[in-house]
C-alpha cells in the first residue's frame, strides 16, 4: 500500500511503497529515488510515480540510485517524478506541479459564497471564510476549510 511520508533528515533513500514525500525542514536536504527494475524488492517498475513536496523554506534535491541528479524541488513548489524503462534503461522524468497551495492564497470556487462549516478553527477562534481545494496525489481534488 501506498504511504506518504515526511523527510527527517538529509540522505534519505524514498521507498518504493511511498505515494508522496514532503519535506518540513528550514535546510536543503538530498533524497534518492528507488532503482527502476521490475517492482519487486525494493525497486520500482515502469510508470511507478512518486509526489515530492517542498513545503517549507529548504529545498530538496532529488537523485537517482547512482546519485545523478534528477532535479531539484525549490521550497514551496511539488514534484511528480515517474519512473521510465527497466534495470536496462532506466529513466526519472519529471514534472512540476506548480506552488503549493498555502492557506493565505486559497479562494473561493467560482459563484460560490462563504460556506457555513462553523465558526471556530482549530486553534484559535476565528471564522471559517473559504474553502481551499487542494488536489491530492490520486489527482481527486479535496477542500480546506480557511480560517481568518
Amino acid at each position: 500500500m501506498a504511504t506518504t511520508r515526511a523527510l527527517a533528515a538529509s540522505g534519505e533513500v524514498i521507498e518504493d511503497s511511498e505515494l508522496s514525500v514532503t519535506s518540513a525542514l528550514a535546510a536543503n536536504v538530498k533524497a534518492t529515488l528507488p532503482a527502476i527494475e521490475d517492482g519487486a524488492t525494493t525497486t520500482v517498475a515502469d510508470g511507478f510515480q512518486v509526489l515530492v513536496n517542498a513545503n517549507a523554506a529548504g529545498d530538496v534535491e532529488i537523485v537517482d540510485t547512482f546519485g545523478k541528479r534528477v532535479a531539484l524541488v525549490q521550497a514551496g513548489e511539488s514534484v511528480m517524478f515517474k519512473a521510465n524503462g527497466d534495470v536496462n534503461r532506466p529513466v526519472w522524468t519529471y514534472a512540476r506541479q506548480g506552488n503549493i497551495l498555502a492557506i493565505g492564497q486559497a479562494q473561493p470556487a467560482a459563484g460560490s459564497s462563504t460556506p457555513a462549516l462553523g465558526t471556530t478553527g482549530p486553534a484559535a477562534s476565528g471564522t471559517v471564510k473559504w474553502i481551499g481545494p487542494v488536489q491530492l496525489v490520486d489527482g481527486t481534488v479535496a477542500y480546506i476549510p480557511c480560517w481568518t
